[in-house]
């Protein structure tokens, strides 16, 4: 094949000087990626920045045996949403693999030629050839499979275990590793090259044909289905001291340059408009420059964006993260040859206009920033500050009265002697003579003491006469008008000229070549370590896809602009890639859709991805099987336990057991059992039946408690928790059904063994004890069953409090590693109380946990990044890392709080930092090993181990909270916490 001349421009050379002769030299024997031949002292530096990077990216190395991502247990999870794209699964640092994989394969075309390859022995290809060929042909057989359960499949995502382990091979370091994480257009260059030699048909003929049937020629060297797709050619022309040359390179990857450009429309500009390189030869320095200018763009257009720079003093990579915008649509006319002549033109009007638009600018800017010292202001606000110093009261026996007029209304006065300019864009102030009254005045005043000042006020003149001022307002009002007529004309002027240089190549004689952006490939991290992931856009149903691993997800331009342009946090674009839709039959829907649908598959991969579901669909039976066993097992067991705790009810005793434990009824009396104690007192003497006593003292209580859970529960939050004195107060706030209110109320009395102390309390105990037999039978199975409910929502929450009191009880003491455990254990039984925050009042604040979670992480974070930082031994630094930091992390970006999200990136960004200091070996290698873990794809969050709760654990709860809560609204946490 044609060597395509894609050079990585993601490294520096070690020597600017260096730099320069390669360049020259490289203009001299055909330049490179712009040029052809790459001189010997571009490999030797090449080689060194390789072995370099490689050396960096070791780091990122899992231990043999450690597992990137585990299948839940639960096939359902892993079931695929209808028509939804699937994922593909990350088998360790091959998050790259994933991103460039997923971003080729929703190109139809290239779809459409990978699934309809045929091998000559479908069996044994390649067998007899070399073992590169025998290589490219496995690998084609694995990328074909993988499209083919990327079309068909059943599951949420797919393993591309074994295309993989084919690419690692390959790409194995200089120091021996071969799970490095790989860079996204290195890989994808090595990609297509083994796709193209796996075709076979690319043959490389010389052209002979005249300029005028260049393209059509091209077309007849090219014969690749791969390089028709991917590969275009640009023309080189310039001089290289003195001497011109013409070369004509095929690309495939076009690089450009992200630091000092806004756009890519800036880079490209750079990098095909004429330049000068100052070569530096034995006797003479002379001047040599090229231009660059594409002869034929292919239907994908692919741009690898210079992130990398290399360290000279350090000694390893770095990654840029300065903000590069991109457009959705880009039009390549202005860089065709075809568009030469009238290119060279607007670039030469646009130079002018540039340069005008930068001397109006120089203009305005001293306007804007007016002054000679550090500090400048706007020459209005000058004027205006001023104004305001004359007129301001002085406080002597001088001053004047207060003028009526201001600098905003006119004055129909000339100033003596004044004389105006008739030059409205000159930011020089005109001259006015004034009187010389202020100044005989003050000489003829006498020295008076100091005075006693009674008020700060503004200062003021001390000596001013009425003429004097009407004089200085006159002439201050007319000169501010004229700085801002003049500020309007030159802001109105540069507008104008930014239009124009906007607005050179809008016309349709340059709008002819459009390339629609199809894909945006994404990197998040540093230059030795991060994660991959791309978005996609589906021109089907019109919106952008994120791919991130195992997870696809609909996204928004919005999103991928943040995530993708630089310059925010750590994430940036790294590959973008555009497509010409009218090339690639984009406007064929029906194509589109077939693509999608298991009848584009050939009959031997139809047959592999049937037998693939099949298999999925089976293990998907066998679970919902276990799991009905489990159900019926389950549902059994629970009868006979109900049906064991209705026979040892009596009238007297209610306290059934359940496994050996009291049953959440008895549990949930005994907490009230002294506030329903105190209202059958209230009664128990009146001259009533125990039916009525017992009434009438349901009544009393269910009103208390109404009025308790109402607006008063809401008010005292977070600082007093009223739900947690009564569980009817929890029912009540939550709009519980009144039967289920009254029904808990009466398994409250019937609970109360207190009543047995006297012969009337027995019989009200009785009555209450019937009253709930007599409720349980009149109700409906149903009701019953939501009971059992509300009481296990009850006793969720109360250990979701117990929990959280536990971790702030060590907060308050900043024992912050004991803490997050609890806090963070909360968070997660919050989440199942509350629904993940659909029904807020069923636990606790999720805004105030979320706060003190994010906390503890913070000071642990900063705690361990100062330990590894300054200390030799950084085993208390690898712990907190691994048993706290790292496993809570992640659910910093799932909380749903953007608070929480700059917090996680952040301390990201602590780590990351280290990247660019002078560590020992040992550390580097323990960093790289965080920063791959802490750039880790998403995945559903883990929860460390419960811890069990037992109900008296749970005893004095209520005082316990309003204790520590109550300390908390002391110190002010309490406060950050929920205004956070």
């Amino acid at each position: 094949m044609i060597d395509s001349g894609v050079i990585d421009l993601t490294s520096e050379p070690a020597d600017s000087e260096d730099i320069q002769k390669a360049i020259a030299a490289s203009l001299h024997e055909t330049p490179g990626i712009l040029g052809g031949q790459v001189t010997k002292e571009e490999q030797d530096i090449s080689r060194i920045l390789e072995a370099s990077l490689a050396e960096s990216k070791a780091g990122t190395k899992r231990k043999r045996g450690d597992l990137w991502f585990v299948d839940p247990l639960n096939p359902h999870e892993r079931k695929r949403s209808e028509k939804w794209p699937v994922g593909l699964k990350n088998v360790g640092n091959t998050c790259w693999f994933s991103a460039v994989i997923q971003s080729l394969f929703h190109l139809r075309q290239f779809r459409h030629l990978v699934l309809n390859f045929q091998f000559h022995q479908p069996t044994e290809a390649g067998v007899d050839g070399s073992p590169v060929d025998n290589r490219n042909l496995l690998f084609m057989k694995e990328l074909r499979s993988l499209f083919g359960l990327l079309v068909g499949s059943s599951k949420k995502y797919v393993d591309p275990s074994k295309a993989v382990e084919i690419l690692k091979e390959a790409f194995s370091s200089p120091t021996g590793g071969n799970d490095s994480q790989q860079d996204v257009s290195e890989f994808q260059h090595k990609l297509l090259e083994w796709l193209e030699d796996a075709f076979k048909v690319y043959k490389n003929k010389p052209s002979t044909s005249t300029s005028e049937e260049s393209k059509s020629d091209c077309d007849k060297e090219i014969k690749s289905p791969v390089v028709d797709l991917f590969y275009g050619q640009f023309k080189a022309e310039g001089i290289n001291e003195g001497k011109g040359f013409l070369n004509v390179e095929t690309f495939g990857q076009f690089p450009l340059q992200v630091s000092g450009f806004r756009d890519i429309h800036e880079s490209l500009e750079a990098a095909t408009s004429p330049g000068e390189i100052e070569a530096v030869s034995s006797d003479v320095t002379q001047k040599s420059g090229q231009e660059l200018w594409f002869t034929r763009l292919p239907p994908v257009l692919t741009f690898e964006l210079s992130r990398f720079q290399f360290n000279q003093q350090l000694g390893r990579p770095e990654k840029i993260h300065n903000k590069i915008e991109f457009p959705q649509v880009i039009y390549m006319d202005r860089y065709m040859e075809r568009n030469q002549s009238i290119t060279r033109q607007r670039r030469e009007d646009g130079k002018k206009l540039k340069e005008q638009l930068k001397l109006l600018k120089a203009k305005l800017d001293k306007f804007l920033r007016y002054g000679s010292g550090n500090k400048r202001v706007p020459l209005q606000d000058v004027l205006q500050y001023a104004l305001e110093f004359a007129q301001s009261k002085g406080s002597s026996e001088t001053t004047t009265a207060t003028l009526s007029t201001s600098l905003n209304q006119d004055v129909d006065m000339e100033s003596p002697r004044a004389t105006v300019s008739d030059n409205k864009a000159s930011p020089r102030l005109p001259t006015c003579d004034l009187p010389d009254v202020a100044m005989s005045s003050y000489t003829r005043s006498p020295i008076r003491p100091p005075r006693t000042i009674d008020s700060v006020s503004s200062p003021s003149p001390r000596h001013v006469g009425e003429s004097e001022l009407k004089v200085l307002e006159n002439c201050l009002h007319r000169w501010r008008t004229e700085v801002e007529m003049d500020v309007r004309e030159l802001q109105e002027n540069i507008a104008s000229l930014e239009e124009k240089v906007s607005g050179m190549y809008s016309d349709e004689t340059m709008m002819k070549f459009p390339y629609h952006l199809h894909a945006v490939l994404v990197h998040e991290g540093q230059a030795a370590s991060g994660h991959y992931w791309a978005y996609i856009y589906d021109v089907i149903h019109e919106k952008w896809l994120k791919f991130n691993d195992i997870t696809v997800t609909e996204s928004s331009w919005e999103e991928l602009e943040k995530e993708g342009v630089g310059g925010y946090h750590n994430a940036s674009a790294y590959c973008l890639m555009y497509v010409d839709r009218s090339r690639l039959q984009y406007n064929d829907v029906a194509s589109a859709q077939h693509l999608e649908t298991m009848d584009c598959l050939p009959s031997d991969l139809s047959k592999m991805v049937t037998e693939d579901n099949r298999a999925f669909a089976k293990e998907i039976e066998l679970w919902n099987e276990d799991q009905a066993r489990k159900t019926a097992e389950a549902e059994a067991k629970a009868a006979a336990e109900k049906k064991m705790v209705k026979s040892q009810s009596t009238a007297y005793t209610q306290t059934s057991q359940l496994s050996g434990r009291p049953s959440l009824h008895v549990v949930h009396a005994q907490i009230s059992s002294q506030e329903t104690l105190k209202a059958v007192n209230n009664h128990i003497d009146l001259q009533l039946s125990p039916d009525k006593i017992l009434i009438q003292s349901v009544n009393q209580e269910l009103k208390r408690l109404s009025a308790l859970g109402g607006e008063q529960v809401q008010q005292l939050l977070p600082q007093d928790d009223l739900r947690l004195k009564h569980m009817l107060i929890y029912m009540v706030f939550n709009r519980a059904d009144i039967k289920l209110q009254q029904l808990t109320e009466l398994e409250q009395f019937s609970y109360l063994k207190n009543l047995e102390q006297s012969e009337k309390g027995r019989a009200i105990r009785s009555a209450a004890n019937e009253f709930v037999l007599r409720y349980q039978k009149d109700c409906s199975p149903e009701l019953e069953r939501r009971l059992e409910e509300w009481h296990n929502k009850y006793q969720l929450f109360r250990e979701v409090v117990y929990l959280f009191v536990k971790g702030l009880e060590a907060f308050s003491k900043e024992r912050f590693a004991e803490a997050l455990p609890y806090i963070d254990q909360a968070w997660h039984y919050n989440s199942d109380c509350c629904a993940n925050g659909k029904y807020e009042h069923f636990g606790v604040n999720r805004k105030m946990m979320a706060y003190f979670r994010r906390t503890c992480l913070q000071s642990l974070n900063t705690s361990a990044t100062e330990q590894f930082e300054s200390e030799e031994d950084i085993s208390e630094a690898l712990t907190l890392m691994n048993s706290l930091i790292l496993p809570t992390l992640p659910a910093l970006f799932t909380s749903g709080y953007a608070a929480d999200v700059s917090a996680a990136e952040e301390m990201r960004e602590k780590w990351c930092a280290f990247l660019g200091e002078q560590l020992s070996d040992s550390k580097i290698d323990k960093l790289q090993d965080f920063l791959s873990k802490l750039f880790e794809p998403p995945t559903e969050v883990k929860r460390q181990c419960s811890q069990h709760i037992r109900n008296s654990d749970l005893s004095d709860l209520y005082t316990r909270y309003k204790l520590i809560m109550d300390e908390l609204h002391k110190s002010g946490e309490l406060k950050k916490a929920v205004s956070c």
